[in-house]
């Protein structure tokens, strides 16, 4: 469940699903400050519990400037979300080809440019449709597994009233300095990371790095400009 650096799509069926929406956009969508403090969780569960709690409850605050909101967003995301992982395995092999100035300048434009990116799809999709739809979405976690390397994966699945079925969403963790980190998630059998990772290396492969770069500031400028509208 990812949007193309290109632009497009590619989401399976072409069409986002409010609950992929609440769970993946809202989550990503996302300044360092906590919007609710929260002490460092054994459970992987209960952190992942939390930050849905806390993404919600922005949405539900109808009285909150559009602005505020973005930046309440991108906080929950930077404190839960392990950026520098997920930039690392976005660019695969590549990362070990990247002098120590490109990674260094890689992972806050990586985490920005996600940010941008489900910041500007929950824009599209609208905020008050959002809080329509989360009266009828429901999250139930079914189980977690936990290796003894700092690793966990939470297993979730969310029932709306726009799908059939129930979508499976999993989320894969690690432990960063005493806490559960995020660094992927699975929608629909679909690795986000792993998305991007064919779509980052296809340009890697074709235009080095400054040919990504170059892409992802000038995709960032055009939604820099739709957010601030």
């Amino acid at each position: 469940m990812a949007t193309s650096i290109c632009g497009s799509s590619a989401t399976r069926g072409g069409r986002i699903h409010i609950a992929a929406l609440m769970v993946v956009l809202a989550l990503w969508a996302l300044s360092s400050t906590a919007v609710l403090a929260m002490q460092p969780s054994p459970d992987p569960t209960a952190m992942i519990k939390s930050v849905i709690d806390q993404t919600i409850a922005v949405f539900k605050d109808r009285s909150i400037p559009s602005a505020a909101r973005q930046a309440k967003l991108r906080a929950i995301a930077e404190q839960h979300f392990d950026f520098a992982e997920m930039a690392r395995s976005t660019v695969g092999y590549h990362w070990r080809e990247f002098t120590p100035e490109q990674q260094k300048e890689f992972v806050p434009l990586f985490t920005s440019f996600i940010e941008d990116v489900y910041l500007d799809q929950i824009q599209r999709y609208s905020v008050q449709r959002i809080q329509k739809d989360i009266k009828s979405t429901n999250i139930e976690f079914t189980k977690q597994q936990i290796d003894g390397a700092g690793d966990a994966e939470v297993f979730s699945t969310v029932i709306t009233s726009e799908r059939a079925t129930p979508l499976p969403v999993n989320y894969r963790m690690t432990i960063v300095s005493g806490e559960w980190k995020i660094y992927d998630l699975t929608v629909d059998s679909i690795s986000v990371m792993g998305n991007y990772r064919n779509q980052f290396n296809r340009v890697l492969n074709q235009g080095g790095y400054d040919k990504l770069v170059s892409i992802m500031r000038e995709k960032q400028q055009a939604l820099a400009a739709t957010l601030a509208q």
